[in-house]
């Protein structure tokens, strides 16, 4: 019995052995190269689309000056022959004007497969495969400029291959200051069809590129067509309202220093306004609130009725008086029509505080790539309980004297955050800066 155990074990061990050396001449491996992970982004625009003041409309002050910032924005150079196309990469740079910044280059067309929206030729950024094409323009810091393109999908191309990315950016550091995607939608017919695309931005650097990129679902050579590529400086100044105050508009932009919605000089009771401002979250869904915060009450001066009615130049007493509604303007047009959504009751302006315009609170983050059309009305006074499709009603009778001389000021803040993985997100009042530690003494 003990002999049969042993040749047993013998037999697995040989067993053993023969497996193993089977596995050294029969194997496979496979590799998956190339994993990306690549962080998203949540990058909040905001336009300042309308604004009136006691029925007057602000109209806006911008006008271009100077000249076309980029060189061969049609596409005419090189010439080519009528019916044909050509790729031009990043060595021929002298002959275009437009850099490569990968793909195999810039594809230009005349006529090959469908019309320029002027002129004889067209670009397309997916050549022999998908690419991206820039300049380098020179801007003034702090200077506002106007940045447009005509875009078409290429005639017979399907839905989400004819997708196509539009960039300003820093050169320093390559901080965006502008980003869009065209296209994405868009199926083409049996011939260009050709829709305006038009931005303003403000220029940080002595440089700014501008960027073009091939978006599509397929990389294969076929892709979103582009024409008439310009960028103008823009001579703004304010317009001026009869009654006092002045008003800027602007298109999608991040918003810096003087990019006020309310400015009033001269407020009485009764006045009413209506803004319009859109918000566009780039790339990916997002929450959003709006806050008002660094409000100031201020008496300034004592005017002979505001004596009389116990005013003792403490605070102001103008902020309970200026009421505001706010609503979602689906339509963009100043009016609390048919289709619109009211945000919140009316509200005193200085107890607006946080505003949720879109938490899990709302249950509805506002989509990426979309726009959203925020309106806000005000009075100075109260403000009847709006009605859909009926006009704002202010009345200013029981305003007062003790708010004459009086000022309001106060800074929005518009906050987004991503919706994906954070579900139970609410919007709260801004956090106060965070002050660095004093020195040592």
């Amino acid at each position: 019995m003990k002999r049969i155990l042993i040749s047993l074990a013998i037999i697995v061990a040989v067993g053993a052995i023969v497996v193993g050396g089977t596995s050294a001449f029969f194997s496979d491996s496979e590799t998956s190269a190339g994993n990306v992970f690549t962080a998203g982004s949540i990058d909040l625009k905001i336009d300042h689309l309308k604004a009136s003041y006691n029925g007057e409309e602000c109209v806006t002050g911008c006008q271009e000056t100077g000249y076309n910032l980029i060189a061969n924005g049609g596409f005419e150079e090189p010439d080519i022959p009528y019916g044909t196309w050509d790729i031009y990469p990043e060595s021929d740079f002298y002959l275009t004007s437009w850099h490569v910044e990968s793909g195999d280059g810039l594809e230009i067309q005349d006529h090959a497969a469908g019309d320029p929206h002027t002129g004889g030729q067209l670009a397309e950024l997916d050549s022999n495969n998908s690419s991206v094409i820039y300049q380098v323009i020179n801007t003034v810091p702090g200077g506002e400029y106007n940045f447009k393109f005509w875009y078409s999908p290429r005639p017979n191309v399907p839905a989400g291959d004819n997708t196509i990315g539009a960039i300003v950016q820093i050169v320093s550091d390559s901080t965006i200051l502008l980003s869009d995607t065209i296209g994405a939608d868009s199926a083409g017919s049996s011939e260009t069809v050709w829709t305006l695309h038009e931005y303003n931005f403000i220029a940080t650097e002595e440089t700014t590129i501008i960027k073009f990129a091939d978006a599509g679902a397929i990389n294969n050579s076929y892709g979103g067509y582009l024409d008439d590529i310009s960028v103008m400086a823009l001579d703004c100044s304010d317009y001026e309202y009869e009654y006092g105050g002045t008003c800027t508009l602007w298109n999608a932009k991040d918003l810096g220093d003087g990019d006020t919605f309310f400015n009033f000089t001269d407020i009485k009771p009764g006045d009413y306004g209506i803004n319009v401002i859109s918000l566009h979250p780039q790339s990916n869904d997002a929450w959003a609130c709006l806050s008002t915060f660094n409000e100031k009450d201020l008496d300034n001066t004592l005017a002979e009725p505001e004596v009389e009615m116990g005013d003792d130049l403490d605070i102001g007493e103008l902020s309970p008086y200026l009421q505001v509604f706010a609503w979602w303007d689906n339509n963009a047009n100043g009016a609390y029509d048919t289709g619109d959504t009211y945000i919140a009751p009316i509200t005193n302006f200085d107890a607006l505080g946080t505003l949720a315009l879109a938490d899990s609170n709302t249950g509805s983050a506002l989509p990426g790539g979309q726009t959203k059309n925020l309106g806000l009305s005000w009075c100075a006074g109260f403000m009847a309980t709006p009605v859909i499709d009926t006009p704002f009603v202010c009345d200013g009778s029981g305003m007062g004297n003790i708010t004459q001389t009086d000022s309001y000021t106060t800074d929005i803040l518009f906050y987004a955050e991503q919706q994906r993985n954070n579900d139970g997100f609410i919007c709260l009042p801004p956090m106060p800066p965070i002050m660095p530690p004093m020195p040592p003494v």
